[in-house]
């Protein structure tokens, strides 16, 4: 088992917490990739204090060591756990963050522009009336635990440990001591944030807003919910514009939320001629347009596709927690157009993900960190049969729990998942075909709680 690589996907419920050890060298070398969920933090603690057992010792007595801790991008679901008592006792040496988190760069004022208003709009309407669902999901996502684990990841920790964190961005050199026989590329994001994610358009569209709520002053509160209106507008007025100004910040977060998927750091690790491809939550988005707002997977392939990406990979953490979204689809749903590009992203998954001529298998794995009581329908039960067909570690589920007799409706425990028959509608008709192995269901299945894979040298 020394010679193998490890990755290990902890079951966080919905997130992403990954370990990584590459060997070599002395003891290897530790990386961990993001530490998030929804919800409480009680899965997180347990992870980090498995992850910890088995980190080699640090320099100063008592502690561990991780060489290096990448935060993808700031959504709670994979920063929420980077919270100080976690990681006491724990020497970082390498901290790498997306460089759309850096509050100085200069080619993502529009985008930081956006988050700011989207955070307002979200926090003033979550503290000020009881919100649906979906809106109170979409609120979540700009809590003040993002602001915890921004200060650690940014201030405290980098302090703590004497180091200073990067803010990352394709093309970088990682200037990283690694083991023998292995190299580590940064996919994404690019540095020029707002020109490749936010585009033209939306940035027009921002400003228009931002000069609204400046016209409008205090008595807005960059929330569109003031009882009073100003003196030169009639009330009638007002409360159109304050109903056009919410409708339009619900739409700035959720494309906010949408693009901070985009800036996810994107790895590709190579080791022993192996290749493996951590994505985040990076999303595809039709075919790339220069200058226009685009998916990470798009812009990833117009720069990397005749390079880094334009051979099959060993293994591919499948992003975003299995939303159709997060991995580009197969040529054969490509639609029938003279304007098709015959290199695009329809291209993508057969090249680097292929199925396997007839009569041979799947060599390459997968994992998904995933739940399915968030979202609908997350994880797109239709993506992953089709990966299924690429991967060689897979599970039929559906036959997993008749063996043990658990019903699987009872899976879902949630009164939001049983009220929308997320079992019956997204789950039911996938669940005896085989499936990447998923961190949810392996929960459920083998009381895992992670899923591990382990590589042998190419």
């Amino acid at each position: 088992m020394a010679d193998q690589l490890l990755v290990r996907a902890y079951n966080v419920g919905c997130g992403d917490c990954i370990y990584v050890c590459i060997p070599g060298g002395k003891d290897g070398f530790h990386i961990l990739i993001d530490c998030g969920k929804k919800g409480g933090d009680e899965l997180l603690k347990k992870a980090v204090a498995h992850l910890k057992k088995d980190l080699p010792a640090g320099e100063k007595a008592g502690t561990t060591r991780l060489d290096l801790l990448v935060a993808t991008h700031r959504h709670e679901d994979h920063i929420k756990g980077f919270d100080p008592k976690l990681f006491e006792h724990v020497e970082v040496k390498n901290i790498w963050l997306s460089v759309a988190m850096d509050p100085k760069h200069p080619q993502a004022e529009g985008v930081r522009g956006l988050h700011d208003v989207a955070t307002r709009q979200m926090r003033a309407l979550a503290a000020g009336q009881a919100l649906g669902p979906d809106v109170e999901l979409l609120a979540s996502m700009y809590g003040v635990s993002n602001d915890v684990a921004d200060e650690l990841l940014m201030q405290q920790l980098p302090k703590s440990n004497g180091v200073t964190a990067r803010y990352v961005c394709s093309g970088m050199e990682h200037k990283l001591t690694l083991p023998p026989d292995t190299d580590l590329h940064i996919l994404a994001p690019e540095r020029d944030i707002d020109h490749f994610y936010l585009g033209e358009e939306l940035d027009a569209s921002l400003k228009g807003f931002q000069g609204i709520s400046a016209a409008l002053g205090p008595v807005a509160g960059g929330a569109a919910v003031a009882e009073r209106p100003p003196v030169n507008i009639s009330a009638t007025d007002f409360r159109v514009l304050q109903s056009r100004m919410l409708s339009n910040g619900l739409a700035f977060a959720a494309k906010e939320s949408s693009i901070q998927n985009n800036l996810s750091v994107v790895l590709l690790i190579e080791w022993k001629k192996r290749r493996l491809l951590f994505v985040g939550d990076a999303e595809w988005d039709g075919e790339f347009k220069d200058g226009k707002h685009n998916g990470s997977w798009n812009v990833m392939w117009e720069k990397h596709r005749k390079t880094h990406l334009s051979k099959p990979l060993d293994f591919l953490k499948i992003g975003h927690h299995g939303s159709i979204n997060a991995t580009p689809p197969p040529l054969s749903e490509q639609p029938k157009s003279k304007d098709a590009r015959k290199d695009g992203v329809y291209t993508i998954l057969d090249t680097i993900l292929p199925v396997p001529k007839a009569g041979t298998k799947p060599t390459a794995v997968a994992i998904v960190s995933t739940e399915r009581e968030f979202y609908d329908p997350i994880p797109d039960c239709k993506l992953l049969a089709d990966l299924a067909r690429r991967v060689s570690n897979t599970r039929v589920y559906g036959e997993v729990l008749a063996k043990k007799k658990v019903d699987p409706k009872s899976i879902w425990s949630t009164t939001k998942a049983k009220k929308n028959r997320f079992f019956e509608k997204y789950e039911k008709d996938f669940l005896n075909q085989a499936q990447p192995q998923r961190t949810d269901l392996e929960f459920v299945t083998e009381e895992s709680d992670c899923v591990e894979v382990r590589i042998p040298p190419g």
